[in-house]
């Protein structure tokens, strides 16, 4: 019988900053045999990825505390504490914090891994992104930008 894998409130595997946002990967998918990984982030004001889609990964959020949009396909939608949102495989998605407090969140994505894809994101070369390395990056983590983030949309930046 498996056992059972617990962790405990704070504790996680690995903090990778996306920006200034930390996002605490409490399980990754090397933890569970590769079926998830299982984040806590905060997002701070107009932090969030452009819109992208992930070919092999559903991703799922749950809004812990504050308001956070949402771009899934090419509907917006506000998310207060308690909601969820699923992006499946394929479909185009991204969020933002466009308030000035924090929104506090948990990220599932299934299957697992991401964790490789944010530890290799953070490598890449500061500045605005040559175009040639995100295709390679999204060719290698099985991922494609396909359009501006949502403050860009909105015309916030």
């Amino acid at each position: 019988m498996a056992s059972p894998l617990i962790v405990r409130k704070g504790e996680g595997k690995k903090t990778i900053m996306i920006g200034p946002d930390p996002w605490l990967f409490r399980i990754t998918g090397a933890d569970v045999d590769g079926r998830f990984d299982f984040m806590e982030g905060t997002i701070t004001y107009l932090q969030g990825p452009p819109l992208h889609l992930h070919y092999e990964q559903d991703d799922t959020f749950f809004v812990i505390e504050g308001t956070l949009t949402v771009q899934v396909g090419d509907e917006l939608f506000e998310l207060h504490a308690g909601d969820v949102v699923c992006a499946p495989k394929g479909v185009p998605h991204t969020f933002t914090n466009v308030g000035k407090e924090p929104v506090r969140a948990i990220n599932i994505m299934t299957p697992g891994g991401f964790d490789r894809v944010l530890e290799d994101y953070t490598s890449l070369p500061a500045g605005p992104p040559d175009p040639q390395v995100l295709e390679e990056f999204g060719q290698k983590h099985k991922l494609a930008i396909v359009g501006p983030s949502i403050p860009m949309r909105l015309g916030l930046v």
